[in-house]
């Protein structure tokens, strides 16, 4: 167990060590952004995320409404969990919350430095907040709405005799670390592309390895099934990449979003305004 848990993270050391000192693009292309409008919808979004984690006792299914599986998410799971699955979650905790944030951050920042330009490194890292935001916004609406079971809960998959239930028992569909991770992924590769660093291949190739080592941990610790990780993976994808595009386009080339289209903070979430 202990080896099986040190390679995916020796690995995802590695490759973010290797991402950090790649060469940037010189004069990175300014991107469309309004620091007020941005700013305000990834810290609605993400303030309205924190809220909806602070409430999940209320919020949460008491019991599934998705309570069965099927031969695929079955044949994966009997080839890919790692028992109870402790050592597996904590790696996916690692990889989805300090490994990936924290290179994607560096990245930006010292790519943009390098090219002349410390404060596109912020705004990069905005853009790419205002993506995942967005991203697990979604996914926790649905997350609620569907009330999958998890797969250890359905397997009785733990060592606690008298464990009692957890609101988060229901919530497997669908897997909240990949959404994350493939949403800064592909959401830091597209503003690096269209800044035009020359780093941004090391960004896509990084950002996707760990993304999908973080989907794997998930599954191999019993906390989702494989089709919550597919899901999870293209709607991260999905959105990390048409954020940045939709919104936030070159303005050298006229991208971005047309003027009738913007994204604005609303109080009980985000809205596309057209």
């Amino acid at each position: 167990m202990a080896r099986a848990l040190a390679a995916p993270l020796l690995v995802a050391a590695s490759l973010c060590a290797a991402a950090v000192p790649a060469a940037a693009r010189a004069e990175p292309h300014a991107l469309r952004h309004d620091l007020a409008t941005d700013g305000a919808v990834a810290g609605g979004g993400w303030l309205l995320y924190l809220g909806s984690e602070l409430a999940k006792a209320q919020l949460a299914p008491t019991t599934c409404r998705l309570c069965g599986t099927n031969a695929l998410d079955a044949s994966a799971r009997d080839l890919l969990v790692w028992g109870y699955g402790g050592g597996a979650k904590r790696a996916s905790d690692v990889l989805a919350y300090a490994l990936l944030p924290a290179g994607m951050v560096t990245h930006q920042l010292l790519a943009a430095r390098a090219a002349g330009d410390r404060d596109a490194g912020l705004v990069d890292v905005l853009i790419v907040a205002e993506a995942a935001a967005i991203a697990m916004d979604l996914n926790q609406l649905v997350k609620f709405a569907v009330g999958r079971q998890r797969p250890f809960v359905r397997y009785g998959n733990w060592p606690e005799p008298d464990r009692a239930p957890d609101p988060d028992d229901n919530l497997s569909f669908y897997s909240g670390h990949t959404t994350f991770t493939f949403a800064l992924a592909a959401a830091a590769g597209t503003v690096s592309d269209l800044r035009g660093y020359r780093s941004a291949p090391w960004v896509w190739g990084v950002g996707l390895a760990l993304a999908a080592t973080t989907g794997y941990l998930r599954i191999a610790a019993d906390k989702h099934y494989l089709t919550d990780v597919l899901v999870g993976a293209a709607t991260g994808l999905a959105v990390g990449i048409a954020v940045p595009r939709v919104f936030h386009g070159r303005e050298d080339e006229g991208g971005g979003a047309p003027p009738s289209a913007r994204l604005t903070a609303v109080p009980l979430g985000i809205a596309f305004v057209f």
